[in-house]
């Protein structure tokens, strides 16, 4: 198959010298698709309507030079090659072209050097382009982790201030209360006792239940205890509770023995994915399934509810507007899985979240 032509923008205000460029960069293996322009007016027309692969210019024009035609090209292109083709470059300008950001120049009477000089700049560009797409995304990860830790750092925080509010608030009001109702014990005679000894074991069961809610919070005592499975299991039957829904687990070849990293992990992404279907999905079904196999574990979270836009989540989440979807897709990236979200407005969500067990692969 032919390569594709390069588009090409000729500044040349001899028709005859255009054409011979042309022929050189054919007779070194590079057809192009050129579009010739004699004069200021016309090239930066020309440029400005369309992407080109390369351009060439003559150094000098009536009225215009090929650094005028430079300046103008880089102000809105860095990466297009740019070559100056003159009759005559002295050392000094050719030092200045290039410094301007030209990318090479050739002398007319040495043509033969042209299709060489495109091929290293084609070269260098496509090399100078994947640098900046690195170079991109890696600024893009380093922004989302900058965002991440801003939110990971409120979220600790907030966590902090709830738990300390709820043992000063709940929990110790009812060891003070159970303290008040002992110490009258004491001091009351026989008859009272019962009912006061009822009480006390009342007071004791509210605040042992609520010291069990916050553990729970904290870390699910099944899954040190049962396994993921069961943990799983408790959290989505207690959850679709709260919220009103009709839960649906399914788990099948999951392994006995797993990483306790993958175990936490798979257990908070679809903690996270759950609060976010209470919340936000206004759904009727929670479905929820955990699958091994092929040296893989896999986490589906399926609501049947509104949906949203996965492009606008995105951006949410990349400013640091939203830590739920950054916290998932860290949780999943640290363990060398994968993490796939399918929605749109009033179709539901999936989540899929695949991990890596020991001797598989993610493909």
């Amino acid at each position: 198959m032919n390569p594709e032509a390069l588009r090409t923008l000729v500044l040349e205000d001899q028709a005859t010298d255009a054409e011979l460029a042309v022929a050189a960069l054919a007779e070194g293996g590079l057809r192009c698709a050129p579009i010739l322009a004699t004069g200021r007016a016309a090239f930066e027309a020309a440029f400005a309507a369309g992407r080109f692969d390369l351009v060439l210019a003559d150094y000098s024009l009536p009225g215009y030079t090929g650094l005028d035609a430079l300046a103008f090209v880089r102000r809105t292109d860095p990466l297009v090659p740019f070559i100056l083709v003159s009759g005559a470059l002295g050392e000094e300008r050719a030092v200045e072209a290039l410094r301007a950001g030209a990318t090479d120049y050739i002398l007319k009477h040495g043509l033969a050097r042209l299709a060489p000089a495109v091929r290293r700049a084609l070269g260098e560009r496509r090399e100078r382009e994947r640098h900046l797409a690195t170079s991109r995304a890696l600024e893009q990860s380093q922004e989302r982790l900058r965002a991440l830790s801003r939110r990971l750092l409120e979220v600790q925080e907030a966590e902090r201030r709830s738990l300390a509010r709820d043992l000063h608030d709940d929990i110790g009001q009812a060891l003070t209360a159970l303290k008040i109702q002992l110490e009258s014990l004491g001091r009351s005679g026989a008859a009272a006792a019962p009912a006061q000894v009822q009480a006390c074991i009342e007071t004791t069961q509210h605040a042992l239940e609520r010291v069990r809610q916050l553990s729970l919070n904290l870390r699910p005592l099944q899954l040190d205890d049962l396994g993921l499975v069961a943990a799983l299991r408790s959290h989505v039957d207690a959850q679709a509770k709260l919220g009103g829904l009709t839960p649906h687990f399914d788990a099948d070849a999951v392994p006995e023995e797993l990483a306790p990293e993958v175990e936490s992990a798979c257990f908070r992404i679809a903690q996270e994915a759950i609060t976010n279907v209470l919340r936000h999905a206004g759904a009727r079904n929670l479905s929820v399934s955990v699958q091994g196999g092929a040296g893989t574990l896999v986490l589906s979270v399926r609501d049947d509810g509104r949906g949203f836009d996965l492009d606008a989540a995105r951006r949410r989440a990349a400013s640091g507007a939203s830590v739920g979807l950054l916290s998932m897709e860290e949780r999943t990236a640290l363990e060398g899985g994968k993490l796939e979200l399918r929605s749109a407005p009033r179709e539901g969500t999936t989540l899929l979240a695949t991990f890596p067990l020991e001797g598989g692969s993610i493909p």
